[in-house]
């Protein structure tokens, strides 16, 4: 999921005025720990240029601080706490597929539903079927059959803290299969990022949803855990006029004597139940092509785009053939490469999110200029980073929007070159990020934990590239994703394929990276050189370089850095492995050494300071 408003969103005056008060004070604050100070003092800065750029970083760390905790006491997001209990019980029995009819009273903003489960039971014991639903969906009726009772029945049931509870008196046996049908209708409500939504765009009403993390349950009941993935089919009937727009593929469409349509949706490739989609509306609909890298498949990509926005769209969304080839290039061929991908515009302003094979598109980022390219990629890059391989549960967030926001690099790098790479990497550390990676406290779309998955998330790819070495961290993405495809997994799980890979131990980058730390490495850094020691006047030297980290939040950030040492006659690249608080490091030349950078080309993340050197 892409939210503009969360990486730039609409600031009150209140938080205005507390990043310009921000702005002053830090600009105030800094010159005068240039002046005064003694950690600068002891380590003045010797030019103009370094003064600005730390008196940025400095402007720019507090303003994301006051910014991101401002927002994180204002924010009315919230998250399902699962009940663990609950979630055991869940996990007796395993989700085959899921079929489900809607119908829509888009005036009165309710819908009535038909869910039937095709589940197996994985115990003899299983007792109660426990189905997430909020109580703002009303059950009429539920049916149970089995494979070896197949006359369904009415069991007992109850609806309860957001639940529906199916009594089956242990009826079922170990891998038995088994149905439930529950009927039942109501108002969805509105949680988290909209989860269900009805409402006027130009005009006209629109239906449509956006469930991460787990909403779904406020308009469709299901058993609603990532890591239980079934097939699906969803029946859509909607005022004639209208589109019903889903996952899959369009089977058919039927046309009824009442006045509605129905769209008759399949998906044969599993999906999460965050990842089901629709969208009702009045849309424009064109198609284009994909053809497989090795050539011997074509895939429609497909489009629908409110009337008044379609002229824009066909302008914003034709790069996506392209884009679809460069990351089945790159990761492995596109997931879901027999049914479709497409793009929906839906109710959200300014955001997207990468339904299964269609991804729904905030109808603001349509403009016809090609804009928001880097939404469009991301949510692509999703389809294999998110909905082929998905994340087992809410803790590992990052592995879905941490590798989408990567992958905005990616193709920034494949369309524009390595600067520009190096150029977006650097835009995307927001110079504060006040949470670990892994399992980040509080609700996973508030400013700092969105800042935490998304950009530090997509850094810690950055870091784990330069560590591995391209080709090996390549590799990483692309065994990655076919190892696990249609699958789920954790962090421990991409861990251990890159220590596979790589032939390293990676505890200590993913410790400090993404379980524990939430800081990153203050360097100084300090030199000097001397003629080669054993051959004086030979043209050959020594450059001392002393390393220091200062920060607080851990001793110690252990990374290879990158050195380069600019002289006469060129600049010579080398790379050390800092593991000490301080640390001495002797580099030859063979010319007279005019400058020494630390990290040039920016694969830390990292605050740096040059002083004197002692």
């Amino acid at each position: 999921m892409a939210d503009i408003n969360s990486k730039g969103r609409n600031i009150k005056i209140p938080v205005l005025i507390i990043l310009v008060f921000t702005i002053v004070f830090n600009l105030a604050l800094s010159y005068s720990l240039y002046a005064g100070a003694k950690y600068f003092t002891a380590n003045a800065v010797s030019k103009k240029e370094s003064i600005a750029e730390l008196i940025n970083e400095e402007v720019n760390y507090f303003a994301q601080k006051i910014y991101s905790i401002y927002m994180e006491n204002t924010m009315d997001g919230s998250q399902r706490v699962e009940d663990s209990t609950i979630v055991a019980r869940q996990r007796l029995f395993d989700v085959m597929h899921y079929d489900l009819s809607l119908s829509f009273d888009l005036k009165g903003k309710s819908i009535s539903g038909e869910m039937t489960m095709t589940a197996n039971a994985l115990t003899d014991t299983l007792d109660l079927v426990y189905i997430n639903l909020y109580q703002n969906m009303k059950v009429s009726s539920v049916k149970f059959s089995s494979a070896n009772n197949p006359d369904p029945v009415n069991p007992e049931y109850k609806q309860q803290n957001d639940y529906v509870i199916i009594t089956v008196n242990n009826k079922l046996s170990r891998n038995e299969d088994f149905n439930i049908t529950i009927n039942y209708s109501g108002i969805p409500v509105t949680l988290g990022a909209e989860a269900f939504t009805i409402k006027e765009i130009y005009g006209s009403p629109v239906a449509y949803n956006l469930s991460e993390p787990n909403y779904s349950p406020t308009w469709w009941p299901g058993k609603d855990l990532p890591e239980d993935k079934a097939t699906s089919s969803m029946h859509l009937t909607v005022p004639r006029g209208f589109k019903g727009v889903s996952n899959g593929v369009l089977v058919d469409t039927v046309q009824n004597e009442n006045g509605t349509t129905t769209f008759n949706w399949k998906s044969t490739y599993p999906i999460a139940t965050y990842l089901v989609s629709i969208v009702v509306g009045k849309f424009s609909y064109w198609e284009d092509t994909y053809t497989s890298v090795d050539g011997s498949k074509t895939m429609p990509v497909v489009y629908y785009a409110f009337p008044k926005d379609s002229a824009n769209a066909v302008i914003d969304w034709r790069g996506t053939p392209e884009m679809i080839k460069f990351y089945a290039k790159t990761f492995g061929e596109y997931p879901f490469i027999d049914e479709k991908y497409g793009m929906v515009q839906f109710g959200w302003t300014q955001g997207a999110m990468e339904h299964q094979t269609i991804t729904s598109m905030g109808y603001l980022l349509v403009t016809g200029d090609n804009r928001y390219d880097q939404v469009v990629v991301h949510e692509l890059a999703h389809q294999w980073f998110g909905d082929a391989v998905t994340l087992q549960d809410w803790k590992n967030i990052w592995l879905n929007e941490g590798f989408a926001t990567y992958s905005e690099a990616l193709w920034e790098e494949y369309k524009l070159g390595k600067s520009s790479y190096l150029s977006y990497m650097k835009n995307l550390d927001y110079g504060y990020f006040s949470r670990t990676v892994y399992a980040p406290e509080g609700y996973i779309f508030s400013p700092a934990v969105y800042a935490t998955v998304y950009n530090k998330g997509g850094w810690v790819l950055h870091m784990l590239r330069g560590v591995m070495g391209d080709e090996p961290f390549f590799k990483l993405l692309k065994d990655y994703y076919a190892k696990y495809e249609f699958k789920n997994a954790e962090t421990k799980d991409f861990q251990l394929l890159a220590e596979e890979i790589s032939g390293q131990t990676l505890d200590w980058f993913f410790d400090q990276w993404v379980y524990t730390g939430k800081g990153r490495p203050k360097y100084e850094y300090s030199w000097k050189f001397e003629d080669f020691q054993d051959q004086p006047n030979s043209g050959a030297y020594t450059v001392r370089l002393n390393l220091k980290q200062v920060q607080e939040d851990r001793p110690v950030y252990k990374m290879p850095v990158k050195i380069n040492v600019v002289t006469a006659g060129g600049s010579k690249e080398f790379t050390v492995f800092n593991d000490k608080r301080e640390q001495s490091f002797l580099l030859t030349v063979d010319s007279n050494p005019k400058e020494v950078q630390v990290d040039r080309e920016g694969w830390i993340l990292k605050k740096i300071a040059k002083g004197k050197y002692e």
